[in-house]
């Protein structure tokens, strides 16, 4: 079911969300601060590469990394859950070597893998995804 939590319409589910300023090559995240600096492909300059290596495998996630020099950013470097243990949330990964984008959320009809946990690293940037949107955030 649709839902609202903390004024936000369907933070989960519903439709994939594009996450800006995350990049994906070769299993690694590389993470730029600078929205004016956004850019697909990109992996120096603003970019840093996260302290980890990202899951080289599709599953329910059930570890996040963590690099002090980027606390806030932790995304799955194990998948040995289920839907029913550790975070049910599904990852998705592209088990070659080239730049993927990021999504997160899931398509409605994802139904039991969806949830605010539910990453894909699957897609190049020149990917025309069905089903991903993006949130419009105001500030008051």
């Amino acid at each position: 079911h649709s839902m609202i939590y903390r004024g936000m319409e369907d933070i989960y589910g519903n439709v994939w969300q594009f996450v800006d300023g995350i990049n994906i090559k070769e299993h690694r995240a590389y993470v730029c601060y600078d929205p004016s600096q956004y850019e697909s492909d990109t992996f120096d300059g603003c970019y840093q590469k996260i302290g980890y290596m990202n899951s080289t495998s599709n599953g329910y996630v059930s570890k996040f990394g963590y690099d002090s020099a980027n606390p806030l950013i932790g995304l799955p470097i194990e998948t040995q859950g289920s839907e029913n243990t550790y975070i049910c949330d599904y990852y998705y990964q592209n088990s070659d070597s080239s730049n993927q984008i990021t999504l997160v959320g899931a398509k409605f009809h994802d139904k039991k893998w969806a949830g605010l946990y539910y990453w894909d690293f699957l897609y190049q940037s020149s990917y025309q995804a069905g089903g991903a949107s993006s949130r419009i955030i105001k500030y008051e």
